[in-house]
């Protein structure tokens, strides 16, 4: 897998607002209502430019295989939290460890201070449930709200 940041390219937005809006995603979402095309746009390119924000693609040679945010509070901040989606063509492959490993190794090449990845999920999204558990992420509530505490100084995950 490669993993690329999002750029500002009518692919790359048509790439994140067909997968944001993929029946699955959708329902796995915090907010389930499907995403009107104007709106994503708004926010798609508000979201690239925001300094606070990594946001990646990742791919298998040419096929689209997903997108990765992070989001953190401040350039200072410790934390961030991580969301994903894994296009329905990848879901079931058992790619989401390497997946989200992928975009946290490339997340700490820029932010080199963040210690914590958190993930915030739906307690009925068994899926991500599942794989936050398995990477060694902690539940830290009753909203399913993950964490890892990835240490400092840029180390890249095994």
């Amino acid at each position: 897998m490669q993993i690329r940041q999002v750029e500002k390219t009518s692919v790359d937005c048509s790439l994140v607002y067909n997968l944001s809006n993929d029946p699955l995603v959708r329902e796995n979402s915090f907010n389930s209502e499907p995403i009107i095309y104007e709106n994503h746009v708004k926010w798609f390119n508000k979201v690239i430019n925001d300094s606070n924000i990594l946001f990646f693609l990742v791919f298998e040679d040419d096929d689209f295989v997903g997108q990765l945010r992070f989001v953190r509070s401040c350039e200072e901040s410790k934390e961030c939290v991580i969301s994903l989606s894994i296009t329905p063509e990848y879901r079931g492959k058992h790619i989401g460890r390497d997946f989200m490993d992928l975009g946290i190794n490339e997340m700490r090449k820029s932010w080199k201070k963040i210690e914590i990845v958190k993930a915030e999920v739906k307690c009925e999204n068994e899926a991500s449930n599942k794989l936050f558990t398995k990477d060694g992420f902690d539940l830290a509530s009753s909203v399913n709200t993950y964490y890892k505490k990835i240490g400092g100084g840029g180390t890249t995950v095994e």
